[in-house]
């Protein structure tokens, strides 16, 4: 579910800029970048954020037709984070690539500290209501004792350059969550973190982000299980 930004821009606050993008290797590694599947109906309606919650019956069957989809895909490597509903993916698609799957405390979700839990309606009510210290710098803003896009950026990059170090050339999977792709890509490409917002990844879809000369493109976008390219 894509959240709707806070309100239009107040009139004293400039437009935040682009952050700067992020350093390309030129290996020509594809990455793809999957969202977890959906989760269980009691948490489907809650910014569960980083909370480690499960898979719905769909979810797993959703998680299983991902896995199929990369069959003979040559996948290199995968790497997930922690949480079982992100496990439950990469699992999967190492049994069915036979790829060695690395775990990364990076690529877990943002943390909406003590924002976390509530309803969305109720997380996007707070949002709005700070939406003027949001604009003047949405990259750095934080809900209370919560994170920062610029620190999921940070914390998950990594996982990015380990993937075309470890295998330059090659096929990898990071399975991941919906606001950590979406900081990763805002990030990748050097966009504005409000015009980041468009990356709006559904459950058990994907992203192909690659490692070119010069720049990182996204030749992909919110791809489902075996969609054609």
């Amino acid at each position: 579910m894509k959240l709707l930004l806070p309100p239009d821009r107040p009139t004293e606050v400039q437009a935040p800029p682009a952050q700067p993008a992020a350093s390309s290797l030129g290996t020509g590694t594809q990455i793809w970048l999957v969202r977890h599947a959906e989760v269980a109906e009691e948490f489907q309606g809650l910014a569960y954020g980083a909370a480690d919650v499960p898979l719905s019956a769909r979810g797993l069957e959703q998680s299983q037709a991902v896995a199929r989809s990369f069959e003979g895909s040559r996948v290199a490597r995968i790497y997930a984070s922690p949480s079982q509903r992100t496990q439950a993916m990469a699992t999967l698609l190492e049994a069915s690539t036979g790829a060695p799957l690395t775990t990364l405390e990076g690529l877990k979700e943002i943390d909406r500290g003590s924002w976390q839990g509530g309803t969305r309606e109720d997380f996007r009510s707070r949002w709005h209501a700070d939406a003027a210290n949001w604009w003047r710098d949405p990259w750095n803003w934080r809900p209370t004792d919560g994170e920062c896009d610029a620190e999921v950026f940070a914390r998950a990059w990594p996982a990015i350059v380990r993937a075309t170090q470890e295998t330059p050339g090659s096929v990898c999977v990071i399975c991941t969550h919906a606001n950590t792709i979406r900081a990763l890509l805002t990030g990748a490409l050097g966009l504005r973190s409000i015009d980041g917002y468009e990356f709006a990844t559904d459950p058990a879809h994907a992203n192909l982000l690659v490692d070119v000369n010069g720049a990182w493109e996204l030749r992909d976008q919110n791809r489902a299980p075996g969609a054609e390219t």
